[in-house]
């Protein structure tokens, strides 16, 4: 019970986050290289980091959120990537400062960061979130994560 209530927290803290933050500017990504794939992320002027992502073949502007124990979509990145959007799935997933959080759980078909691929993922359609995030679920399968003078550097040798 503890673990799922100290995850739960995470998503909230999360999702806050983005919510708090204004809207960002795109950031670039670099293209993969023959063997791996390697993302080159700059830090946006919110000292966030931001990236377009493939899910479900659809560009998804994502912040990349080390901290957030789950991929969450705003319900306008849910309709875009063709995804049912129903309120009464809706529960609480989480109890932030301003209250209980809540979400709608929901599986991906894929998610393609430039050649970083998850397949069959978990995310939360979040009412309300400005902007969505790709948490540990997508991050966890990166082999490297560095985050030096302005840039985040996702390595993976794998490319599913």
């Amino acid at each position: 019970m503890f673990q799922k209530l100290a995850v739960l927290a995470t998503v909230v803290v999360g999702l806050s986050i983005g919510l708090l933050w204004p809207t960002a500017q795109r950031s670039t990504a670099a293209a993969p290289r023959a063997g791996a794939a390697e993302v080159v992320i700059e830090r946006n002027s919110d000292h966030h980091y931001y990236a377009d992502a493939s899910v479900n073949g659809h560009s998804v502007h994502f912040m990349i959120d080390t901290g957030a124990s789950e991929t969450a979509l705003t319900e306008a990145d849910a309709r875009a990537v063709g995804l049912p959007i129903d309120p009464s799935k809706y529960e609480v997933i989480g109890d932030g400062a301003s209250g209980m959080v809540r979400g709608q759980y929901v599986q991906l078909k894929s998610i393609d960061l430039n050649g970083i691929r998850q397949q069959d993922a978990q995310a939360v359609i979040v009412p309300g979130a400005a902007v969505s995030l790709l948490g540990q679920p997508f991050l966890e399968k990166v082999d490297e994560i560095v985050i030096r003078q302005g840039e985040m550097r996702l390595k993976s040798a794998s490319h599913s």
